[in-house]
């Protein structure tokens, strides 16, 4: 999300200035936080709403199938094993990158393992689709292709428990297995994005009405306020925010409804700096001593908002 990009822009109405979507809001800390580096072959971003959660066990010498690795730009399970020098065309542009990835084990071709089966590997992406339900966007173009794939099995929800890695996520979009615990919560492991409408906040336009000054931390993902005298804020992930890479995000602010495509309810919390839900009873903070954001000091924000 590094200032100069464009991705995650709408061209809006005149009236209305540079806009990045692709920001949701967080069911266990009421934070805004972006979820744009995970891209979806359907468009937007991954919908992993209606998605229980996955364990996927790595290194190897272990039993079942490995050279499966996370794609850094998609988030997506990709093989690696096929051979020919290609990790599969990426709908982020180009092919997967797993450079930084563990190499995860899946078990393979055994029907009476325990677990979530009719997972398969599509031949155009190289990606592991749910093929349970419908077929679902391939990155290649069209739907998946899983003639000559093996059968795999998934942890689902702990079971059977097996220690490995979680926070994988079906998206319901495309079918593929995705990673969602880049970011971090104040809640404990990611954000979880479900029940949410999908936010857009006013990007790189110093000329925008609003407040200036909030940044997105790329430890976090949430957006923060970054001016001069108010510090970095702690940071659910240790540490103080990391502005490193953000962009220029202006907010409205301390102004009269603005319209019915505009959400009110979002505050500035002091003792951690990010923008937050304050209409429901989830706002986990990562400086408090009783674990609540606080609207003390804070004005009345409005944010872009589109209901699911």
């Amino acid at each position: 999300m590094a200032s100069e990009s464009h991705e995650g822009l709408s061209a809006m109405s005149a009236a209305a200035t540079a806009l990045q979507g692709h920001w949701r809001y967080c069911e266990k800390c009421s934070c805004l936080h972006y979820a744009g580096t995970a891209r979806c072959p359907a468009g937007g971003v991954h919908d992993h709403s209606t998605s229980s959660n996955y364990s996927l066990l790595s290194g190897a010498g272990g039993p079942g199938q490995d050279h499966w690795r996370w794609c850094k730009k998609c988030q997506v399970l990709s093989y690696t094993g096929s051979g020919g020098g290609s990790n599969g065309p990426c709908s982020a542009g180009g092919n997967h990158d797993t450079n930084g990835s563990g190499n995860y084990r899946l078990t393979h071709n055994d029907s009476s393992a325990p677990g979530q089966q009719n997972w398969r590997w599509c031949r155009k992406c190289f990606g592991l689709a749910y093929a349970g339900g419908n077929a679902g966007r391939c990155q290649s173009g069209g739907t998946h292709d899983h003639s000559g794939s093996g059968h795999y099995t998934l942890s689902i929800d702990g079971n059977p428990p097996n220690g490995g890695q979680d926070q994988w996520r079906w998206c319901s979009k495309c079918q593929l297995l995705a990673y969602d615990g880049y970011n971090a919560c104040a809640g404990g492991g990611a954000h979880i994005s479900k029940p949410s409408g999908q936010y857009s906040v006013t990007h790189n336009d110093p000329s925008a009405p609003g407040q200036q000054g909030w940044k997105w931390c790329n430890k976090c993902y949430v957006l923060c306020h970054s001016s001069s005298g108010t510090g970095r804020g702690v940071c659910p992930k240790r540490g103080t925010h990391d502005y490193s890479n953000s962009g220029n995000y202006t907010v409205l602010h301390n102004v009269p409804n603005p319209g019915h495509d505009y959400q009110g309810g979002w505050r500035w919390c002091s003792q951690c700096h990010a923008l937050w839900y304050n209409q429901n009873n989830h706002a986990r903070c990562p400086q408090a001593p009783n674990k609540n954001h606080t609207d003390q000091l804070s004005g009345q924000y409005w944010i872009r908002h589109q209901s699911v």
